[in-house]
């Protein structure tokens, strides 16, 4: 993906050459548009993105796409679970994978080519979310609330404890030992889970309306509430004071959004994805937006790649 970078140089006091190279920088007012590099077919619910690969989740199956060669993204493997995958987490070599009924599974992917099943962790309740911090694994439970699991084993998993919030556990999130859990309809809670035997309740922010999920990044948190199409920028710097930065309405009910650097990626269902400017986050704007053409459910983002899961086939988009 060539991008563009102005060099000057002097030769000397009265001349000033200017070059036009290819680089690695570009400034964000030029990232005006997303443009198709290429589609991949298969189901795709939900994409993460680690190193070289995608991982793609579709119903019970999770796929393994090599990006090496963005033009032509190749499925190298797949492998079907015994239940839907709702929450997916890619951490090096491992990949996490909340299976509702199921509970938590670990799969490795050393060999990319040939995933194999570390173990399964039932949970109480409903695995809908998971992320990772060191050795320990965080489920959410849809009725039951957070477990925390020790992982320094990834073929024994074991149960450390588990933190009930007062409703119902749609989402999680984290930076570091920070954990964000997201309760309808009480809001966002925030522990600290430095001793996993003992989070820390940090704090709670009340959200105006049940939210759907929370995304971190750079000491920030993107609060999706899916019903209205609202999405909240938090300032978490201070733990016991999450406060709001901005927020942006979109039109559609986006369940999840991606966040790198200053941008944000928004899938907006039957009408594609967008991508924001979240530098002033007082004043999000619009970058650019792509029609997928089928119902984009999940959005991962690097840099000037975008990548979409369009329920039917993966997208990759380049941001220009």
């Amino acid at each position: 993906m060539p991008k563009t970078r102005l060099v000057i140089l002097s030769w000397s006091l009265s001349t000033i050459g200017v070059l036009l190279l290819t680089g690695t920088l570009r400034s964000a007012s030029q990232q005006t548009s997303l443009a198709l590099i290429s589609t991949l077919k298969g189901p795709a619910e939900r994409v993460v993105l680690e190193g070289n690969y995608a991982y793609v989740s579709g119903g019970e199956t999770l796929r393994i796409v090599d990006l090496s060669d963005l033009d032509g993204p190749n499925e190298i493997a797949s492998l079907v679970l015994p239940d839907r995958i709702y929450g997916l987490h890619a951490v090096g070599t491992d990949i996490y994978l909340a299976l509702g009924l199921e509970g938590l599974q670990i799969v490795d992917v050393t060999n990319p080519a040939k995933p194999m099943i570390l173990a399964t962790h039932l949970t109480a309740g409903q695995a809908v979310g998971v992320t990772t911090n060191g050795t320990s694994a965080m489920v959410v439970n849809l009725m039951t609330g957070l477990e925390v699991v020790d992982i320094s084993d990834r073929t024994v998993p074991m149960l450390l404890m588990t933190q009930d919030t007062p409703g119902y556990q749609w989402g999680i999130g984290s930076s570091g030992s920070t954990v964000f859990i997201v309760d309808q309809p009480s809001g966002i809670h925030l522990f600290d889970v430095t001793q996993p035997k003992r989070p820390k309740l940090l704090s709670v922010y009340p959200t105006p309306s049940p939210a759907t999920s929370v995304t971190v990044e750079n000491n920030r948190a993107y609060v999706v509430y899916g019903r209205t199409g609202l999405i909240e920028i938090l300032d978490f710097t201070d733990t016991s004071r999450p406060q709001t930065l901005g927020s942006y309405q979109v039109a559609g009910r986006p369940q999840r959004v991606a966040a790198y650097e200053s941008r944000l990626a928004i899938p907006l269902g039957q009408s594609g994805v967008m991508i924001l400017d979240v530098a002033e986050a007082s004043t999000p704007t619009l970058l650019a937006s792509y029609d997928t053409l089928g119902v984009t459910r999940d959005v991962a983002m690097r840099e000037d790649l975008v990548v979409a899961a369009d329920g039917n086939r993966l997208v990759l988009l380049e941001l220009r």
